[in-house]
């Protein structure tokens, strides 16, 4: 019995024994394996599944790459990964990497990504400003990544999917063909007709007012004069002359906004108005009794300060008196166009940069800067002094054209393009000049008892829209030459299109 006791107590110590002799097991590897990618080819962008094993399960601990590109991890677990085909990758291996190391998997192979094409747009017409949708394919998803143009014109776009874009229709442009731009291609679409709306200022049987597209709106009677018209949106601005007050005002939506005078003025007169955002701009001249006028430009019916030169620029005097003509407002920078003159001197042509004035004759004879018009970094701004009326593009001069010794009268500048176009009148019938060039609007030939001119220019794209009157039709304006006579009408003085 002692000896089966002491045989029981041995075996388990063989057995124990016998087990610690065993070796120990090989080491599980945890480094990543690709199996397969899912598509192997595509576009830059498109989702792709990536299995296998070893994954880590926070995206952000997988390192994924499309030969050598790293692409965004959006989904992730042991087995399966879920990344974005980077938009730099090239046709090359896939490869995940983990803090346990690096697998290298299949090749995907990079498709070039397809052009966008244009299938409609909609609306097909209507004036700037316009809401239009443009439906296609292969368009970017940012609004940042399609350039759309109107006929040339960029356009702002609004929203973008990859089938759809949101676009306002620019103002400056003309009538014609839509385009979008990505990085792989431009596509040609339908052509959007520009609805014009022509808007001219002036005197009708009824009184002043404007006209748009020849039907007349008439001011409240307080309006004595009209001079200058700008549309912003859906609101009209006019800046004339209130005759209840005698001094300077303009009109939103035939609503009367009086202007602050000089202490001391009583009369005054707003020649020229400009929208800039929400800014209001006005500009024009206050004086006392008809006299010493002062030039004056009011932001929101706050006056600007506006000086005069210093020194003595005309018959030896120094500067008191000033008047503007026109205001444009360009990046910020607010520019007027009138004269400074002594008060017993000749007017000097001037136009002012934020308040600050720079002559462009010097008094020998009278002279009064009408207008001006900004484009890029260019000034343009045109004058007569008397002799030979000019336009200046950034301080130099260029002759307008006649075919003696008459002098012109320009009354407005527009440029567009590298072609300047100034309106006016020669020998008391309407012209205007193209590049320093007279051209005939009418076939009124000189008579001292006719009075025809061209008021005011602009332009919309490649069409020429001019103020006047033509003694043998009546009193409109004309388009690209051709005239169009507005009922009821006896004085215009400005136009503006939109």
């Amino acid at each position: 019995m002692k000896d089966l006791i002491l045989l029981f107590l041995f075996v388990p110590a063989f057995l124990l024994s016998v087990e610690s002799c065993k070796k120990d097991p090989s080491p599980v590897s945890t480094a990543p394996s690709i199996t397969s990618i899912s598509p192997n080819s595509g576009f830059a962008n498109t989702s792709v599944t990536i299995t296998g094993t070893n994954f880590k399960t926070l995206a952000s601990d997988n390192t994924v790459k499309f030969n050598g590109s790293a692409a965004a991890v959006t989904s992730a677990s042991a087995t399966t990964l879920i990344v974005t085909a980077p938009s730099g990758g090239t046709t090359g291996h896939v490869t995940v990497s983990t803090s346990d190391g690096t697998a290298t998997g299949p090749v995907f192979t990079y498709q070039a990504a397809p052009s966008p094409t244009i299938t409609s747009i909609s609306p097909d017409s209507g004036s700037a400003g316009t809401l239009v949708t443009i439906s296609g394919t292969n368009f970017k998803t940012t609004v940042t990544g399609d350039t759309v143009k109107f006929n040339g014109v960029a356009a702002t776009v609004q929203t973008a999917t990859a089938t759809v874009l949101t676009v306002l229709a620019p103002s400056g442009a003309s009538s014609g063909a839509v385009t979008v731009t990505t990085g792989n291609g431009t596509a040609t679409g339908p052509i959007f007709t520009y609805a014009v709306d022509v808007y001219v200022v002036g005197q009708a049987n009824s009184g002043w007012g404007y006209w748009k597209n020849g039907t007349f709106t008439a001011m409240p009677s307080n309006c004595v004069e009209a001079w200058s018209i700008f549309v912003n949106g859906a609101d009209v601005y006019i800046a004339g002359a209130d005759g209840n007050t005698g001094g300077p005002a303009y009109w939103k939506n035939g609503t009367t906004v009086d202007l602050p005078m000089t202490a001391g003025h009583n009369g005054g007169r707003a020649r020229s108005v400009f929208v800039d955002g929400t800014d209001v701009y006005v500009a024009g001249w206050d004086f006392v009794n008809g006299a010493n006028s002062l030039p004056r430009c009011w932001k929101n019916g706050v006056a600007m300060n506006i000086s005069l030169s210093s020194g003595n620029i005309s018959a030896g005097l120094p500067v008191v008196i000033g008047i503007i003509y026109k205001v444009v407002v360009s990046n910020g920078d607010v520019y007027l166009a009138g004269s400074q003159s002594p008060f017993s001197g000749n007017q000097v042509a001037t136009y002012w940069k934020n308040g600050t004035p720079t002559p462009l004759t010097d008094g020998t004879n009278v002279s009064e800067a009408y207008d001006l018009f900004v484009a890029g970094s260019d000034l343009y701004v045109t004058a007569n002094d008397g002799v030979t009326s000019k336009y200046w593009k950034n301080g130099v001069a260029t002759a307008l054209n006649t075919p003696n010794s008459f002098s012109a009268y320009p009354t407005g500048i527009y440029v567009s393009g590298t072609d300047v176009y100034v309106s006016g009148y020669y020998r008391d019938v309407a012209k205007y000049w193209k590049n320093g060039t007279m051209v005939d609007l009418t076939a009124t030939a000189y008579n001292p008892i006719f009075n025809e001119s061209a008021t005011g220019i602009t332009g919309l794209g490649s069409d020429i829209y001019i103020s006047g009157n033509e003694i043998s039709a009546g009193t409109g304006y004309w388009k690209n030459g051709a005239f169009t006579a507005l009922p009821g009408a006896s004085i215009v003085n400005g136009i503006f299109v939109k």
